[in-house]
């Protein structure tokens, strides 16, 4: 895992004046020859990092934003993947784990809806479409993700940007459209195919095939870092599967549980599994214990090179405190497991793979004031 340069590039820049085509299209066509120019000569692999978007900016001469949401394409496409606040990296695009419709993205739902009132409104070719705060409220979607989605209509040459005074813009239509077929399936009709409600689809098939009935599920901030979405978005998500029965999420450290679906019933089904697990009225576990989930979730979860949640994530997680937490860590630190890196990049990172104890610990954090049970 290397960090790509500016100067690694060795194929010709894409030509902006000789082609018709829209500059952000031509700027991500280029962008997927150069991942398979990178890949092809050896010069890199799969999640190796590219440069910033700035640096491709800087050296393309585009604004940052035109560059951002050319990657933001090429990423939907299966090429790119992204690592919050550490950088965007090459995919394993031949992979057959690779799902176009498995990508869920705010700007692609926000352009489905931008077109359908394009033609509610019959607005005729050459004339300007609504404002940004008039389609924000029409389609219950952020303004910032409103201007992302009308970039990326106008890099498709559908729409024009027109420069009126100061920071203000208009947007003209430009070129006629139609609606496709997945457009129309993608939600900008029926209430139901909203983002959030792809999102509980694709939250709840993961749950279904990671977890069994009673584990505890990851928490929210990991299913936003996963589909690339926000944490609002999430939670909203959230709620929905909470109403179908299908999770239980429970306030502060006790975290969410998977329940299975509408015919759990979830005192009764905790109850069991308390008693199953014979589980101690002390809650807490000595950092050794604690030490014993860490490296299983590490395990399970990442690869050499990644970086692990924080200290307070991690203490979410395995239920118990961040002191208990940070000791274990420092096990793993002075084993050569783990390293820290200050900065703005900075975290824990994975250098080494911990082994796997022989004794597995299976437990389920209970909230003892919530849910009262009669010890023997």
């Amino acid at each position: 895992m290397k960090q790509i340069t500016i100067e690694d590039i060795k194929i010709p820049k894409p030509d902006f004046a000789a082609s018709k085509t829209p500059k952000g299209q031509l700027i991500s066509s280029w962008l997927i020859d150069l991942i398979k120019h990178l890949l092809e000569c050896g010069l890199a692999d799969v999640g190796d990092f590219l440069p910033t978007k700035e640096d491709f900016a800087k050296y393309l001469d585009v604004s940052t934003a035109t560059m951002q949401i050319s990657i933001r394409q090429v990423k939907n496409l299966g090429y790119l993947n992204s690592k919050q606040s550490i950088g965007t990296y090459i995919a394993d695009f031949y992979s057959n784990d690779i799902k176009q419709d498995d990508c869920l993205c705010h700007s692609s739902v926000a352009s489905c809806k931008i077109k359908k009132i394009i033609i509610d409104e019959k607005i005729r070719l050459n004339f300007p479409i609504l404002s940004i705060s008039e389609l924000a409220k029409r389609t219950n979607i952020s303004q910032n993700t409103i201007r992302f989605a009308l970039e990326d209509l106008a890099q498709k040459g559908y729409l024009q940007k027109k420069h009126l005074r100061g920071n203000k813009y208009s947007w003209i239509y430009k070129k006629e459209f139609f609606l496709t077929k997945d457009e129309l399936i993608n939600g900008v009709t029926d209430e139901d195919c909203t983002l959030t409600h792809q999102l509980v689809e694709k939250i709840r098939k993961y749950i279904e095939r990671t977890y069994k009935i009673g584990d505890k599920i990851m928490p929210n901030l990991a299913f936003s870092n996963m589909f690339d979405v926000s944490v609002k978005t999430v939670n909203d998500a959230m709620k929905i599967l909470n109403s179908r029965k299908i999770i239980l999420s429970r306030r502060g450290k006790y975290g969410t549980i998977y329940l299975g679906g509408e015919k759990t019933d979830k005192l009764s089904f905790i109850s069991s599994e308390k008693k199953k697990m014979n589980l101690p009225q002390n809650y807490s576990y000595s950092w050794q214990k604690a030490l014993h989930h860490l490296k299983k979730y590490i395990i399970e979860n990442y690869e050499v090179g990644d970086k692990i949640p924080p200290i307070r994530e991690l203490a979410s997680i395995l239920n118990v405190s961040p002191n208990t937490i940070r000791r274990a860590l420092e096990s793993l630190f002075q084993g050569g497991f783990l390293v820290s890196q200050r900065g703005k990049l900075g975290g824990i990172f994975l250098i080494d793979m911990p082994q796997s104890d022989e004794e597995a610990y299976r437990w389920l954090a209970l909230n003892p004031d919530a849910i009262k049970f009669n010890e023997n």
